[in-house]
């Protein structure tokens, strides 16, 4: 019986550093994924402080717009009161000319009338005076008294 002969297989050399440049992808793909997923972190980190700053940016635009409207409001009120204040005195004003125009007319009036009486009285004396005149007078005789 012939014995089997054993090849020996000689490994090749090349296969070893093949492994090893396998590894050595593997080890440069998972940096390159963590240098990745550091980078997208980054990138989400900045995307967020940005969204923060933009939200803080509109706050403050929209506070400074409510002061601004407030103030405006402030000073539309303050018109609004001295345009009362004002309407207020030319109401009261008005009153009071409206009474002195009552009050005048009241006094045209009775006086017209008194001057019309007064005339009238006036001249009703004088017409009786000048009548008096006219008539012819009448003489008085001396009654002499008797000596006792």
């Amino acid at each position: 019986m012939a014995r089997k002969i054993k090849k020996v297989v000689e490994k090749s050399a090349s296969k070893k550093p093949a492994v090893k440049n396998v590894a050595a992808k593997k080890k440069a793909a998972a940096a390159k994924k963590k240098v990745a997923a550091a980078a997208k972190k980054k990138a989400a980190t900045e995307k967020r402080k940005i969204a923060v700053a933009k939200k803080k940016e509109a706050a403050a635009k929209k506070k400074e717009t409510s002061a601004k409207a407030a103030e405006a409001k402030k000073e539309i009120k303050s018109q609004v009161s001295a345009v009362q204040s004002e309407l207020k005195a030319a109401k009261d004003e008005l009153k009071v000319s409206v009474k002195r125009e009552a009050a005048l007319m009241k006094m045209a009036t009775s006086k017209d009338a008194a001057v019309a009486k007064f005339v009238e009285k006036w001249t009703k004396s004088q017409l009786a005076k000048m009548s008096k005149s006219l008539k012819p007078k009448k003489k008085r005789k001396v009654i002499k008294a008797k000596a006792a």
